[in-house]
């Protein structure tokens, strides 16, 4: 039993008027959001108290551009990695004496004249990708000579070394 207050007196007064069954719909329908709110605060607390912003611990290759590869992940630069690919697969035809289309993959300026370093669209890039011009003369493991020059000339800048 509830002692005698000023909500009895509002109800004795909206039961007189006969608008008691309004009143109390009104009443548990706020009665209703309100513990709505706060079910969904105490979701939200806990959902928070879940996530951790920890690092990823995963460590290989991401895949990137052109799917896994046996690179992994690792600083490129021209001189250890860039010259050998070119001197095996692209000096017989790209040379200083020998420049087929106008290019040659002789030196390091060679290689990145009219190139955009940081651009996937630089000609290099393009070429060397699969279905590129160049792409087919890339002996053994392709896609990861051609993974290799897309992070010199992309990611890494085409950095000169280490």
């Amino acid at each position: 039993m509830r002692p005698a207050g000023s909500l009895d007196r509002v109800e004795g007064m909206l039961i007189a008027s006969g608008e008691r069954s309004n009143f109390l719909k009104r009443l548990s329908s706020s009665r209703f959001l309100l513990a709505s709110w706060i079910c969904l605060l105490g979701a939200s607390l806990i959902a928070a108290a879940c996530v951790h912003g920890n690092p990823a611990s995963d460590s290989g290759d991401p895949g990137f551009p052109f799917g896994p590869s046996a690179i992994g992940i690792q600083p490129l630069a021209y001189v250890q990695d860039l010259k050998p690919i070119l001197d095996r697969d692209c000096l017989s035809c790209h040379s200083s004496r020998d420049a087929r289309g106008n290019y040659s993959a002789s030196t390091y300026a060679d290689v990145v004249n009219g190139q955009r370093p940081g651009d996937a669209k630089s000609k290099l890039v393009v070429d060397c990708a699969p279905g590129g011009n160049m792409y087919p003369y890339f002996t053994g493991d392709a896609v990861t000579k051609a993974t290799m020059v897309f992070r010199w000339m992309v990611v890494y800048n085409a950095a000169q070394t280490r």
